[in-house]
């Protein structure tokens, strides 16, 4: 059996995010973690 997954990284949701001047996420020292339903899919996928 094969199984696919897609997951995608995203900002860490304890993160504090800030904007810069042009209204855009300001990416320094917020680091990036897996989708946390991502990771559920990921878990219920080794499972089977």
């Amino acid at each position: 059996m094969k199984v696919v997954v897609f997951a995608k990284q995203t900002f860490d949701t304890e993160a504090k995010i800030t904007l810069d001047n042009q209204g855009k996420i300001n990416r320094e020292g917020v680091s990036l973690i897996m989708n946390p339903y991502d990771e559920f899919a990921v878990e219920e996928a080794l499972r089977i």
